[in-house]
């Protein structure tokens, strides 16, 4: 049935990878202890109107919080701006550790993540998209979690899909992919 439900997510998003897992949350924690252990990603930005459960994901990966990216108020999202200099801050040597997680609020898709996610390219950074609140969301024809290295999208009962709990990790990135379907 995991298998079913990922193939599916896949062929509706164009997500190359997909699966499913128990939680937004528990997907959060696999993507950063797998880019932490095979990537030496261990640094990470959140954007300062975030949840709780995503903010907790951080230190149970392993991982450090490096800081808040500031939000816009018409957004409630950060935009190309407040991610660049968030990521300025950081040497390029440093910048080599860096991940940030964004997410996307209310169903909307943060209107400025192509940007944000070409300079986090150009700049050695992954990009994790959360799509707790975004499944089905498109910018572009583009579906929410597929901006950035990967994106969660959240199932639970107060959720765009509400299955009662569950989630999806999505993925362009073949090597972490692959990673993840192991």
């Amino acid at each position: 049935w995991n298998l079913q439900v990922a193939d599916w997510i896949c062929s509706y998003t164009g997500a190359p990878h997909a699966l499913a897992v128990n939680s937004n949350g528990a997907g959060l924690f696999t993507i950063l202890q797998l880019l932490k252990h095979y990537r030496l990603k261990k640094r990470i930005f959140l954007q300062s109107n975030t949840m709780y459960g995503v903010k907790v994901m951080v230190p149970a990966a392993g991982c450090e919080n490096s800081g808040y990216i500031e939000c816009q108020i018409n957004t409630l999202m950060p935009s190309f701006v407040d991610v660049k200099q968030s990521v300025s801050r950081f040497s390029k040597k440093d910048r080599k550790e860096l991940i940030i997680i964004l997410s996307h609020i209310g169903g909307i898709i943060n209107p400025d993540i192509e940007k944000i996610s070409a300079y986090c390219l150009a700049n050695d950074v992954i990009l994790i998209e959360d799509c707790a609140h975004s499944f089905g969301a498109t910018l572009f024809n583009k579906h929410s979690g597929l901006f950035g290295n990967a994106g969660v999208y959240s199932f639970y009962a107060t959720k765009a899909i509400p299955a009662g709990e569950g989630g999806m990790v999505v993925t362009n990135d073949d090597d972490l992919g692959k990673i993840i379907e192991k």
